[in-house]
């Protein structure tokens, strides 16, 4: 028997959109410390060690916009690979209507509510419109073959259905 190390150095990220039901809107952000194109984007972050993912999407939307949410729903994956350094990143994202508080402003960025048509290629971060597509139930997955490269989508069971 072979005794292969399956362990590899991973990096988990999450991002939430956050939907105002009384105005069909959605909180972006602009975020300013990022390595990639700026634009719109949704807020989120880094999963601490040892910090469950949900945990996680709860603690970085409130940090970022002062707004409290509940009952998540995972919407899919997106990855990216360094392949010659042997490491991925992974980031888990969540949707929700249900939050309390008054949205604030960012060091990370500005934070404002936009309806989901006034996003698209020329506003929006690296990458976005893809991960947009799994926010809205049109893939589940999206994977980068390259650290921060252009994204592929694919689709899996769906999980964000509006049912």
């Amino acid at each position: 028997m072979i005794d292969m190390d399956r362990t590899q150095p991973v990096e988990l990220v999450n991002m939430c959109m956050i939907m105002d039901p009384a105005t069909q809107k959605v909180v972006v952000q602009d975020k300013t410390d990022v390595a990639w194109k700026f634009g719109h984007t949704f807020p989120g972050g880094h999963v601490e060690l040892g910090e469950p993912i949900e945990a996680a999407m709860q603690r970085e939307v409130y940090e970022e916009t002062g707004l409290t949410v509940s009952q998540l729903q995972s919407c899919g994956l997106v990855e990216w690979f360094d392949q010659p350094a042997g490491y991925r990143k992974i980031g888990f994202l969540f949707k929700t209507d249900h939050f309390t508080g008054t949205l604030k402003q960012s060091a990370e960025g500005r934070n404002l509510w936009l309806p989901l048509s006034a996003l698209n290629r020329d506003n929006t971060a690296e990458s976005f419109m893809e991960m947009l597509a799994i926010f809205t139930g049109q893939a589940t997955v999206a994977t980068a073959t390259i650290m921060n490269g252009p994204l592929t989508l694919s689709t899996l069971a769906n999980q964000c259905d509006d049912k």
